[in-house]
């Protein structure tokens, strides 16, 4: 009689299989997303906590933001939303996703250091918004004379929309090079 495995019985095998390929092949992944540790904006639509900046970074795709012009002397400002990640990162990409978790509302702009804000959107920001989007740092960076082409380094990104009175998207997801 043919003895049947069992899916506990086979994952001791499943394992070894991973790990040797991991160990052959190498790993690819040169860039990892980072878990911002506050966010702030410029004011809360009606001052309504269910629209919070926190919001952005929350990893809940019901819960966004709204924010509007701070008219007590950020006017010309716009409105904006940033996100502290807790560190001086080499960031590659920041996601700005309008609606939901649906990859058609997405915006993703691409950062490096010949520019001063991060560029070369796709995705609903070449459409439909008006966003810029800069990372810089706040704090004190360990190694400020590191240079990266493929990157912006900082530990604050700021989205904004310089030519509204209104700010509007559910999350922010930013991914940095990893040290090698």
């Amino acid at each position: 009689e043919k003895e049947q495995k069992t899916a506990t019985d086979m994952f001791p095998c499943f394992l070894i299989v991973v790990l040797a390929a991991h160990l052959i092949c190498g790993s690819t992944a040169n860039k990892v997303e980072i878990t911002p540790v506050s966010a702030q904006h410029s004011a809360t639509f009606r001052g309504m906590n269910k629209y919070g900046p926190s919001h952005v970074i929350d990893g809940n795709w019901r819960t966004k933001t709204m924010t509007v012009q701070d008219y007590d002397g950020e006017y010309e400002h716009g409105t904006w939303v940033t996100v502290s990640l807790g560190g001086v990162y080499c960031v590659e990409t920041v996601e700005v996703w309008h609606y939901l978790n649906i990859p058609t509302y997405m915006s993703s702009f691409t950062c490096n250091q010949e520019e001063a804000n991060c560029h070369s959107c796709e995705g609903y920001c070449a459409k439909k918004t008006r966003l810029t989007v800069t990372v810089y740092t706040e704090g004190t960076d360990p190694n400020p004379k590191k240079k990266d082409p493929g990157c912006m380094r900082g530990d604050t990104v700021k989205v904004r929309n310089r030519h509204g009175h209104m700010l509007s998207f559910h999350e922010v997801k930013v991914y940095a090079k990893t040290d090698e």
